[in-house]
């Protein structure tokens, strides 16, 4: 039996999404810095939005067009805004994240090539320890997608708790052990959806931005947000798994036990 980490698969994807934002904080600076005209350059930035911007402003001395100016910048800022939109929407989809990389690859390509054509100067030394900083992070959090993507929500919801064993077969069997309350329910808020099973009274209720899952009266799991995202609560109680689920998109309430939907709730508000 070999053991699959969900919860650093997870983490590794959160260490690309933090790496790629700073590719996108340190890209805006410098492309900044550029039409300051500021001799000073940060690190952690994508290379073709600088370059574009450069470039265009060279031309458009020499052919005397403003115009070739204005466009590099526009061109340079969708390039920024590709990877503001990769980190954006790899929190919900994280086959965002392979997009990130294949943008970065290239990058780190074109900005190779130019450096090479130049000739090869110590200075480009540490921007190309970075890019390949940048890419291992980016490698890592799409490997981490490519394995995450594999699991059920209940899997994923079981493994972020608990963990999750691989067997030879590579099925995935959740490890039973016991998740310690929270606390004691508070008996205030909305109950969004409840059922029985064997003794136990499950329940999801929201209460002031906070959405719990609720076993025999004690707060197991619990969700953060005045704006409801698609989640899953998961907790282990008495060797029985359960998994309360919100999808948005429609719009639903679900309670799993063992791997087995017990109820389900349209959410009209």
């Amino acid at each position: 039996m070999k053991t699959m980490d969900i919860k650093q698969e997870l983490s590794h994807f959160e260490s690309a999404r933090k790496n790629l934002l700073s590719v996108v904080i340190f890209s805006t600076i410098n492309l900044v810095l550029t039409l300051l005209n500021a001799n000073i350059h940060m690190l952690f930035s994508a290379s073709i939005p600088e370059l574009a911007f450069d470039f265009s402003r060279i031309f458009s001395v020499e052919y005397q067009n403003d115009a070739i100016a204005v466009g590099g910048f526009a061109l340079a800022l969708i390039v920024i805004g590709l990877y503001l939109a990769c980190w954006l929407l790899s929190k919900n989809t994280r086959v965002f994240m392979l997009f990130a990389l294949i943008f970065f690859g290239i990058d780190t390509l074109v900005f190779l090539a130019f450096v090479f054509f130049l000739g090869f100067d110590t200075s480009y030394i540490l921007d190309i320890a970075f890019h390949g900083w940048i890419l291992i992070f980016l490698i890592r959090g799409t490997m981490a997608w490519s394995k995450l993507r594999r699991l059920s929500p209940e899997e994923m919801a079981a493994g972020s708790a608990g963990g999750l064993q691989e067997s030879a077969d590579g099925s995935m069997n959740p490890e039973r052990i016991e998740t310690a309350p929270l606390r004691v329910d508070d008996k205030k808020g909305r109950i969004l959806i409840s059922a029985e099973y064997e003794g136990l009274q499950i329940s999801m209720k929201r209460s002031r931005g906070l959405t719990e899952l609720i076993v025999n009266g004690n707060v197991y799991a619990e969700v953060k947000g005045t704006i409801e995202r698609q989640y899953s609560l998961s907790a282990i109680v008495r060797n029985v798994e359960i998994v309360g689920r919100y999808v948005s998109m429609p719009s639903y309430m679900q309670i799993w036990v063992n791997d087995e939907m017990i109820a389900k709730k349209i959410r009209r508000y």
